[in-house]
Order: structure tokens, then sequence, then C-alpha cells
């Protein structure tokens, strides 16, 4: 079938979405056709812009905190990118999570950085908690060479980092923070939803579509302070973004920018209906719903574990699709992830919430093998070098103790578990099989062939 097919079939068997985009295909919008242009007279130009779009930015920066604002229509990939790009010059030292997104080793890669890594605490059931202002701290008391800190707050499960701490440290020490905050544009609208990064952070990057009523790829990137300078923001956008951006996907942005100002009524009204749930799931015997202080995590991204049940989260994912019709956002070997937003009904709360009461009773107590999936080779070269063109594709089994010049990512979230420029581990190996087994989506493969540095052969 074509896209057109499948998309058309897909939308009338009811499946219940709980992953992205945040608008849950519940909003009724213009015909997108009538409101797909270019830049005529008055509706204004994205990478220039003085009349509309600058109006709508300023709208957004007073919504968040920041000083300036700018409208991304290629994802917080876009924004990250740029990000990267305008806050350091070659050869500079960078700061990242180890499990940061793809995006971000794409943008130190182009940039020719020097990168050093945070390693984040990993739980039992595989999911990898927020980086700690301690392990900030003593990286750069460590390192005072590093210009930029990157940190993913929250991840993609939900937990935080102390933002405006970190923002804190960093500069005393004249550190750049960027947070790729790229689950996170629905914070600081309620009490419940913590830890906004754009009135603390250098810039943030934030995806309105992850977690709010905008189309897919829609985002924002956030400038607060003086540290990065607004024109080299504009510079870096002009080179990593399309120079013919969609007046649909700005459309969506601007309805976004609508519901946001008049919010507080929809975040208590969400907040009322995931309370609701995380009660009512308190009762299930084996499966397991995380739930934490709205400081350490987001109550809108549900995990559910079953981590010490005799179900892998992939074969919950598929139960809950084949059996119930309904889609979560991420499985993984011991949990399942389902996104929310304050889109979602109170029906589809209680259409996942019965699903898993009826899967529960069916369950019995196990325990699910779940890889390290921080397992790590050992970093002997920049990303960029390895990327320099010297590679060549190895069979998955032969690859063991060579340098890996691919990005191997479990996607989503897109984390890698090989990085360009790391010895590749037996330990590495073993997960991108039993993922495979598990049928766990793995990108950045050649069938079973990886690709590695062959410079020096």
């Amino acid at each position: 079938m074509t896209i057109k097919e499948t998309l058309e079939n897909y939308i009338k068997e009811d499946i219940y979405p709980f992953h992205m985009p945040g608008h849950k295909r519940l909003l009724e919008s213009k015909n997108p056709y009538a409101i797909d242009m270019t830049e005529v007279e008055n509706v204004d130009d994205l990478h220039d812009p003085s009349g509309p779009i600058a109006r709508d930015q300023g709208r957004i920066a007073r919504l968040y905190g920041s000083h300036s604002s700018y409208i991304l229509v290629g994802g917080s990939t876009v924004g990250n990118l740029a990000a990267i790009y305008a806050a350091c010059n070659e050869g500079d030292k960078i700061l990242i999570q180890r499990n940061s997104h793809k995006s971000v080793y794409n943008a130190l890669t182009l940039r020719h950085l020097s990168v050093d890594y945070l390693y984040p605490e990993i739980g039992e059931n595989g999911i990898y908690r927020a980086v700690t202002k301690e392990e900030i701290k003593g990286k750069l008391d460590e390192d005072r060479d590093i210009k930029a800190l990157v940190i993913t707050s929250p991840t993609y499960e939900g937990y935080h980092s102390p933002i405006k701490e970190i923002g804190e440290i960093c500069h005393k020490r004249g550190v750049i923070l960027i947070v790729d905050q790229a689950h996170g544009a629905h914070l600081g609208f309620d009490e419940n939803f913590k830890n906004p990064a754009a009135a603390y952070a250098d810039i943030t990057i934030q995806s309105l579509h992850k977690t709010l009523p905008s189309l897919t790829q829609t985002a924002i990137l956030h400038i607060k302070g003086d540290r990065v300078s607004p024109e080299k923001i504009r510079e870096a956008l002009d080179i990593f973004e399309t120079s013919s951006p969609s007046y649909v996907l700005m459309h969506s942005v601007s309805n976004c920018v609508d519901i946001l100002e008049n919010s507080r009524d929809i975040f208590r009204e969400y907040m009322d209906k995931l309370e609701d749930f995380y009660q009512k799931s308190a009762k299930l015997l084996h499966i397991k719903i995380i739930q934490e202080s709205t400081e350490i995590k987001d109550p809108g991204k549900i995990i559910i574990d079953c981590s010490k049940t005799n179900i892998t989260g992939s074969d919950l994912a598929e139960k809950l699709r084949r059996d119930y019709k309904i889609e979560t956002e991420l499985s993984s070997f011991g949990y399942v992830l389902a996104m929310t937003s304050i889109m979602d009904t109170k029906e589809g709360f209680d259409r996942l919430e019965n699903a898993l009461r009826i899967i529960d009773e069916k369950l019995s107590e196990g325990r699910i093998q779940v890889p390290d999936i921080g397992a790590r080779g050992q970093k002997v070269m920049e990303p960029w070098e390895a990327k320099a063109g010297m590679e060549r594709k190895l069979p998955l089994d032969e690859a063991i103790g060579r340098v890996s010049a691919a990005m191997v990512c479990l996607y989503p979230p897109g984390s890698p578990l090989l990085v360009p420029g790391e010895v590749i581990k037996e330990e590495s190996l073993e997960i991108i099989r039993e993922a495979r087994d598990k049928n766990i989506h793995v990108t950045g493969l050649f069938e079973d062939f990886v690709s590695i540095v062959s410079k020096g052969e």
C-alpha cells in the first residue's frame, strides 16, 4: 500500500494513541492545502521575521520566560544542531550525556568538537535517570577547558535534572548550558509539571509536537542571557533549517500558543486525569506503574514496568496493540512508555487502565533479563575523526575490538549503543542481538554489518 492508503486505513482502526504527537489527532484544523504557501506579501519570512512570525515568537518568549525564541519547523533536531554550532567553535570541548540524542552527536561531529561524557545512573529496569548537579559539578571542576554542556531534561521517560541549579554551576565557570528539553515544552504551565528550562539555560530546545497540541516537526528554541549571540543562532538556523519553511506547521505553532495562553484549566484537568489513572493502576499485582515526586519525574510520562513479570516490554506493547487497540510510544526490554498530553481523554486513560488490569490478572511473577544498556566502549578518537571518510563495513561478529564509525541506536529513543570513535565491545553487540530478538528497532546497521574505522590498516 502507499503512504496515503496506509494512513487512511490506520485512522479507521480506532487505535488510541498513547504516543506523540501531543495533539492526539483530536484538534480540528483548516484544510492544510488552503494555508500552504510561500513568503508572499504580509505573511512574513521565518528566516527574517518582522511581521506575524516575529509577533508569535515574541508571544512564545513571554510565555516561557526567555529573552528570545525561534519557531522551528525541523523539530528539536534542527534546534540541537543550531545551538551547538552557534555556541562552539571548531576544536572546543563539549560535555554531553553519553545517552544524548543522536542529533547532539551529529552536531558535535559537524562542528569538529572534542567531547567528554557524563554517564547517568541506569535503573534495574533499564531506564536512564536524569544527570545530577553533583555529576556535572565534578566534571566541570575536573576540566576547566569545557566550553559548553548539553543535558537532556526531561529524559525520554520523564526524569528531570535541576535546571536552575545546574545553570548557576555552569555560569560561575563560564560554561554555556544547552538543555535538550525536547520532551518538556509543556513544563511550567502547572505546579505539577516542574523544571522548565527556558528561563535558566543559555539555550533551550523544545519539541511542541511531542507533548503539546502541535503538528509533528514543530519545535522552539529559546535564548536566555547574553552568553550566546542571537545573530549566531540565526546564522546557524539558516544553515540547518529549510529555506522553504512550512506555513502549515507555523500555523500549528501559532494555534498551540493560543491554547497555552489560556492553559490553567486545561493543565488542571489533565493532572486530574493522570492522578485518577495512577490511583487506579496502583492496584495492579504484577505490572508496576512508576510514580515518583513531580520534582523528579514528569507525571505525563507513564512508565509501565513489567521487568518483574513473565512478559517483556515489547510483548506487552504488542498485546496492547493487538488486543486492545492501544499504541504506545516505546517498548523496551522491561518496560513500556505511554506518552500523554493535555489532549488525552478520560476515556483514553480508562481504556489503558482497563487493558492493563486484564493483562495483569493473567501474568505471573518473573524476572525479565534487562541488559546493561550503559555498556560502552573506550573512546580512542573524536567522533568527527571517526567519520572522516576512512571507513569500511564488517560483519558484526568480526567488529569486536575495532573502532566504530557508526552510530547504532535503539530507536526510540535514539540514544546510541555504539558511538563513532569508541572501541566496540562484545557487551554492546549482545545488546544489539537481544534487541533484534525482542523486536526492538535498531538503527545504524547495514543488515548484519557495521561501519568501522579502517584508517591505518
